[in-house]
């Protein structure tokens, strides 16, 4: 259970729970199949027995978010997050430190801040590139609905959700069928 295993940090723990649920609910929907998880060389999880299952999952100290679907998917959940013009200037595209650099009011700031970065961190973990080599390449506008992003070599699909009384970002991200 949660909080029992002491040689694991918090979010270690929360990291191992997170992948029991995933296999639980897999399996609670009929799926039989060797649940092995492995990563790739940039860190993107991956069954191994059924390539054609994607999945991805983040959690906050509060809340789990699992994403499943038959093409590659990320997700990511945070709670809104104060701007930081060093995690700005280091990790966004130069359009998004425009927009946000532009945003007078603290709170909007804060909110595109982690709108932004929730929304990249799905796209990075569905394509399974990783933050550090390309979280600034591509550019994100949090200002359309849908989200619109660009600069991207595979054409994917936003969904971005804001839950007011949790001050809680959900963004999720799945590659485009190709019809």
């Amino acid at each position: 259970m949660f909080g029992e295993d002491k040689t694991l940090s918090t979010p270690k723990q929360i990291s191992a729970w997170a992948k029991q649920l995933l296999i639980q609910k897999i399996e609670e929907k009929g799926f039989e199949f060797d649940s092995k998880i492995e990563k790739t060389v940039e860190g993107k999880p991956f069954f191994l027995f059924n390539q054609s299952l994607h999945f991805s999952i983040s959690h906050t100290k509060e809340f789990i978010a699992i994403a499943l679907s038959d093409k590659p998917i990320g997700i990511d959940v945070e709670k809104k997050r104060k701007y930081n013009k060093a995690v700005v200037h280091r990790f966004f595209h130069p359009k998004e430190i425009e927009l946000l650099e532009e945003t007078e009011d603290e709170d909007q700031q804060d909110i595109l801040f982690t709108k932004i970065w929730t929304i990249k961190e799905a796209y990075v973990k569905c394509t399974g590139t990783g933050i550090a080599n390309s979280f600034n390449i591509f550019q994100i506008n949090p200002l359309t609905n849908p989200p619109q992003i660009q600069n991207t070599p595979i054409e994917v699909e936003i969904q971005s959700f804001f839950i007011d009384e949790k001050s809680l970002f959900i963004s999720l991200c799945e590659e485009k069928s190709q019809n």
